[in-house]
């Protein structure tokens, strides 16, 4: 199972941990595309440009931090810059503190190839508006992410998930390690704190794993049954987006 960061929590940890200068922006640049193609924004600016900007302006009074809304969790931006970032179901944010509008982009994401040789074309909208988003602490999000644990591995025990998903089982095994898969070792910065990029680690193992299991009943035999373990998979899933939220969030 590959497991990696979604591209604003990428943004976010790269502005919110930026060297003085421009030297962080090509590295940065780099790990938010992968295997993308090149980055661009709405007026056709490159990503570095977009970089630059954020951090500038995080910089001068704001905070920094991803936010990652579905549909039954929105996150507190309203009007068209919300319906945005619900379809993409990320954003990077930066607070202009007080009474100041908020500067969010918002990735705009059009895949191609094949599961073998993926690919993506993406676009980042930028826009200004006012955000009423206060992301949970570093500390609710380890509380929150440490009980979602709990729930998962009861609820993909139950499912039997070793038998129908042996790949996820052995991500499941690897929950309470802090190694750095490769490719999330990649997108990080290197002066990130350890205590974050564990928090990171563990939140997109976890809603990697819900969200494959929520693809499936497993083991259910009844229709209540599986509903109990789908809404479980959910608050696994909304815990780890806060964990991955919380731990890309940078107050000036």
């Amino acid at each position: 199972m590959s497991v990696s960061l979604p591209r604003s929590v990428v943004a976010a940890l790269w502005v919110g941990c930026a060297d003085d200068g421009e030297s962080w922006i090509p590295r940065a640049v780099d790990a938010i595309t992968g295997t993308d193609e090149p980055h661009r924004t709405d007026d056709d600016a490159p990503l570095g440009a977009l970089l630059d900007r954020l951090s500038l302006q995080h910089s001068v009074s704001g905070t920094v931090f991803s936010a990652l809304p579905v549909p039954h969790e929105p996150v507190g931006l309203t009007g068209p810059v919300g319906i945005a970032a619900m379809d993409a179901g990320e954003c990077v944010v930066v607070d202009g503190g007080a009474g100041a509008q908020a500067l969010v982009a918002v990735p705009d994401v059009v895949a191609f190839g094949s599961a073998l040789e993926p690919g993506a074309m993406v676009r980042w909208q930028v826009h200004t508006a006012q955000a009423a988003i206060v992301p949970v602490s570093l500390g609710d999000a380890r509380r929150m992410l440490a009980e979602a644990l709990v729930i998962a591995v009861d609820a993909l025990e139950s499912m039997d998930v070793a038998r129908w998903r042996p790949d996820a089982a052995e991500e499941i095994a690897e929950l309470a390690s802090s190694a750095v898969p490769a490719e999330i070792s990649h997108q990080l910065p290197p002066r990130l704190d350890p205590r974050r990029s564990d928090l990171l680690v563990r939140a997109a193992r976890l809603e990697a794993i819900a969200e494959l299991a929520m693809a499936d009943d497993g083991a259910a035999v009844t229709l209540f049954a599986a509903d109990q373990r789908q809404a479980a998979l959910r608050h696994v899933a909304s815990a780890s987006r806060h964990a991955m939220s919380a731990a890309s969030t940078f107050a000036h």
